[in-house]
Order: C-alpha cells, then structure tokens, then sequence
C-alpha cells in the first residue's frame, strides 16, 4: 500500500536555495509542494539512487490533481507551465523493497535565468527522436547510394567486356574477308593470265562426258540356216 507524506520545505521557495537530499522508505511517495501564478514555469532535477529491483516515478501534480508530469526513470528533469494559480506539487514514489536516496532541486520562474535553455532541455527527448529518424533516413539513402553505385559500376564493366569481345569478333570477320577477297582476286588474275588453249584443254579436261554409247544386247537366239 503506498503512502504519501507531504513535504513543506521554505526553503525551496528561496531563490538560490540548493538540491534537497532525503532518504524514501519503500512503497512511500514524498511531494514537494510550490505555490505558483498561472502560466508561470516550474522546473526542476531529480535523481534517485538505483536498486536491483529499483522501481518509481517521478510526477508533477496540478492543485487541481492533474498529473502535468510522469517518468519513471531514476534521474532526468522537468519543466511544466501552470495551468492554474495554486499549489503545484513535485512527487517522487520509491516501489522498490528497499530505502532510498532522493536528490531533488525545484525552481520556478523567478529563479529560472536560462527560459530557452529550459525550453530546449523540455524537447530534447522529441528532437532526439527526430534525429534518430533523421539519422536512420541517411544511413537508408547512403546505403542505398552505394547499391546503385556497385550496381552501375558492374554494368559498366559488363558492358566494356561485352565491347571488346564484339570488337575481336569483328576484327576476325574483317581478317577473314579479306582473305577470301584476296584469294579470289588471285584466283582470277592466275585465269586470266592461261593462254586461251590451256584454258581450252582445262575446260575439257574438266568436262564430263554427258552420255556413253550402250553395249549392244545380248544374242539369245541362234542364228536361222
């Protein structure tokens, strides 16, 4: 069963006044209580030492019981604006089975010299959210910057050995037709060099026969006396 014990402390309205160490029994929530105007800025620290089974929250509490604040780390800070005039209170709740330490410090706009430092440290949790999202959309496209990359560079050599195969091919088709050119160009100056009879003779020498003469049939029958 948790118990809450209310805490006034004078001096945490003093301006200046330094952090507040206590020890919270187990299953004890203390509150620190600040009374401040409407729209006014309360901030503050808190630090709690931590347990094996270290278990609590941290709660900032309207005077109208509106939770304004809640985290359940052991340490981080806080800033919240009032909604409305009157008692605010800052709650910290000890769940684990042992006692322990708590350092609190609570300021409010009076004592608050930095307002864009506390707006900034209130948001860092978003904007480190953001930058991680940021940071993991880079790191995507950079990868996928290099994949395109490796990709177009292995088309590019696909592509130069598929070139200087077809120019070797075509160098070879080249060498082979001229040769053919020469060797038929040759063939016909040696023709045209033969005088007409040798080309006579080599033309019937090359002619075939068309048709050869039939043996006569064979005598089946005697002769008739």
């Amino acid at each position: 069963m948790r118990r809450r014990a209310l805490l006034l402390l004078a001096l945490a309205r003093l301006p200046g006044a330094a952090s507040i160490t206590f020890s919270l029994l187990p299953a004890t929530a203390r509150c620190i209580s600040e009374t401040i105007p409407v729209h006014s800025l309360l901030t503050g620290d808190w630090k709690v030492d931590a347990a094996k089974d270290a278990a609590g929250s941290t709660r900032v509490i309207a005077p109208d019981g509106t939770e304004l604040f809640s985290n359940k780390e052991a340490e981080g800070h806080f800033s919240v604006t009032a909604l409305a005039t009157g008692l605010h209170q800052v709650c910290v709740l000890n769940n684990a089975t042992i006692d322990r330490q708590v350092t609190l410090n609570v300021k409010t706009a009076l004592e608050v010299e930095d307002h864009a430092a506390v707006a900034k440290q209130e948001h860092v949790a978003a904007i480190e959210a953001e930058l991680d999202r940021m940071k993991e959309m880079a790191v995507h496209v950079y990868e996928e910057m290099l994949y395109m990359r490796a990709r177009g560079d292995a088309m590019h050599n696909t592509s130069q050995s598929t070139r200087s195969r077809l120019l070797w091919v075509e160098l070879v088709m080249m060498c082979t037709l001229l040769l053919m050119g020469l060797w038929q160009i040759q063939y016909l100056r040696n023709c045209a060099r033969r005088p007409p009879r040798a080309r006579d003779r080599s033309r019937r020498r090359t002619r075939a026969p068309l048709t050869r003469p039939l043996p006569p049939p064979p005598q089946i029958f005697g002769r008739r006396s």
